[in-house]
């Protein structure tokens, strides 16, 4: 996919890998729509910020409804939004589980739910679903966050198989730790983190692929 003026859809842009995502795309000459709660620090011509709390279905809604206004496509869609509760399982409230799969699952079904029926149209596009390797191996107080990333994961290879014959490629992309605010909202800590850029970089180049080529999972970790 060549980027210059394609239009993409990035989730939880306001920090982080969703960012820095954005920054690169901006630089590849993308049209960036950020949809998250937070304005993000970006002053870009071609980044349009919509405040969306992507844990209400209302309000993914009408954030797509706002980008169909200003857009005749989208061809590139990344569910970065993410978020991260951590403790034993008999201290996860009802209320704590439901805000973790809201955000990094169901949110991301919802995106894409709204960006498909174009894409197939066009018979062409990309949506890459970032994941965790803690969506490929459980760990101590990771119930919830672990069963979202594994949902994640089982979303995008099925979602791959659906897609793939209307030209439209799906990649689960799974960062071991990143060097971002998720660890002190959080709670846990990790000594080796990855510079975010680097994975914004690294899904970038995989969407610039030759659009016959499909990298359906990528897994990234500290060395």
């Amino acid at each position: 996919m060549n980027l210059q003026n394609r239009i993409a859809v990035v989730t939880g842009a306001s920090s982080g890998i969703g960012l820095c995502i954005s920054e690169t795309l901006l630089e590849k000459g993308a049209v960036v729509y950020g949809l998250c709660r937070r304005e993000p620090t970006l002053s870009h011509e071609s980044f349009r910020w919509i405040r969306t709390d992507l844990s209400l279905v209302g309000d993914i809604s009408h954030a797509f409804r706002s980008i169909r206004e200003g857009a005749s496509q989208i061809d590139l869609l990344v569910n970065n939004a993410g978020s991260g509760l951590f403790g034993n399982i008999d201290t996860l409230t009802t209320e704590a589980w439901a805000a973790v799969i809201g955000v990094n699952l169901t949110a991301a079904f919802l995106c894409t739910r709204e960006v498909v029926p174009q894409m197939k149209l066009q018979r062409s596009g990309t949506i890459v679903n970032v994941s965790s390797v803690a969506g490929k191996r459980g760990f101590k107080g990771g119930t919830a966050y672990c069963a979202s990333k594994f949902g994640l994961n089982g979303f995008s290879e099925a979602l791959m198989e659906e897609l793939r014959e209307y030209g439209i490629r799906v990649c689960a992309i799974n960062p071991g730790s990143t060097d971002t605010a998720f660890f002190d909202r959080a709670g846990i800590s990790s000594p080796k983190r990855m510079d975010p850029n680097q994975i914004a970089r690294i899904i970038v180049q995989t969407v610039e692929l030759p659009d016959d080529i499909l990298v359906d999972q990528i897994v990234v970790r500290p060395l």
